[in-house]
């Protein structure tokens, strides 16, 4: 049985995605699977089950069949300052090693995610440093190039996991500077000890939310129901222009949601004219006329009220937006095939022993 900690130097970095994506290859491959999140912090519950939203999202998406305190065993439950006075380390790692053994029962591997970033936890003892030491797992970290200055955090790392940190992978990336972070990051990587396992694109599919996740979010009402639940905004159009000027954004722009007051029905009914807008929502908790609802449950576009003005709401959307969960099957096929197709897989499985494939 082999595993691998998958890290990053700060949130959002797409760990989770790049684990979901990894699991599904090699499940593929015929692998039997695992995962694994000591330390949850994203805590949210289910009936009366406190739980890691992380965990349990990629959990369900690998289809995994451990118990979910296993998965998660150690979970931020009250403020930090808090869990740190009251928790005794040495339980803590205990209970991490005794869950971790019953995830990896079975399996032939385990894929093991790291906290928010990899300093998180360090007061526990159960940051991802400890949690290598601990467990014995080599490390991919998953980075955003946000700038050059990436580079300086890698090193830090670097300098605290130590020879257990082999490979980085850079996520989210533009066109342009794919090339550039190849020709440049990789000599430096090396230098360090590091391989560049692959650099992931940009993709506007996978920073976008679905409809259900938007209305969810905002506390939104349906007036239009969407018949797919799983259709992704990848962007949104402040409607406080005239029509005539509106239409130009309105023909740029793909897969849509307008944010607009509930009483522009001329901003409305112009969207629903173009293929481009697929959402409309609607502030100020102001509904529009019924020839608009009759014309978006025609057009099949969903329309959500929201009690909040335009201003508002796009300041909630703004915190969401790019942080979406990998949900449904467009996105989970899409992160899939990003990974088979730039990352050095054979590199990664060749470094944890394992077979191109395991035939059962």
């Amino acid at each position: 049985m082999r595993s691998l900690l998958v890290s990053s130097v700060e949130e959002y970095s797409g760990k989770s995605a790049v684990i979901i994506a990894l699991g599904l290859i090699l499940r593929d491959r015929g692998f039997k699977v695992g995962y694994f999140k000591p330390f949850g912090v994203g805590i949210s519950r289910i009936g009366n089950q406190l739980i890691d939203e992380d965990a349990y999202n990629t959990a369900s998406v690998l289809n995994i069949g451990d118990d979910i305190d296993d998965i998660c065993p150690i979970k931020l439950d009250r403020p930090y300052v808090e869990f740190v006075c009251s928790a005794d380390p040495g339980q803590l790692k205990a209970r991490i090693e005794r869950a971790y053994a019953r995830i990896c029962s079975g399996k032939d591997v385990v894929l093991v995610e790291g906290a928010v970033e990899y300093k998180v936890g360090r007061m526990l003892g159960v940051c991802d440093s400890n949690i290598s030491s601990l467990l014995d797992l080599d490390i991919l970290m998953v980075v955003r190039y946000t700038s050059d200055f990436v580079l300086d955090r890698l090193m830090t790392a670097k300098e605290m996991f130590g020879d257990r940190l082999k490979f980085v992978l850079f996520n989210q990336l533009a066109g342009y500077k794919r090339n550039y972070v190849r020709c440049i990051a990789e000599r430096y990587l090396e230098k360090g000890g590091m391989k560049l396992l692959g650099v992931l694109p940009h993709d506007p599919l996978l920073a976008g939310l679905s409809v259900s996740e938007i209305a969810d979010a905002l506390g939104g009402e349906w007036l239009v129901k969407p018949r797919d639940e799983d259709v992704i905004i990848e962007s949104f159009l402040i409607g406080a222009m005239s029509p005539h000027s509106a239409l130009k954004y309105f023909r740029r722009v793909r897969k849509a949601a307008l944010v607009t007051g509930g009483d522009r029905a001329d901003l409305q009914n112009l969207a629903l004219e173009t293929n481009n807008i697929k959402c409309l929502l609607l502030t100020g908790h102001l509904e529009p006329p019924g020839t608009i609802l009759g014309k978006a449950e025609e057009k099949e576009v969903p329309v959500i009220l929201v009690a909040d003005d335009t201003l508002t709401t796009m300041e909630k959307v703004d915190e969401i937006f790019g942080k979406a969960r990998i949900r449904g099957n467009a996105k989970i096929e899409r992160i899939k095939e990003l990974v088979e197709s730039n990352l050095d897989l054979e590199a990664l499985m060749k470094s944890l022993s394992l077979p191109s494939s395991m035939h059962r």
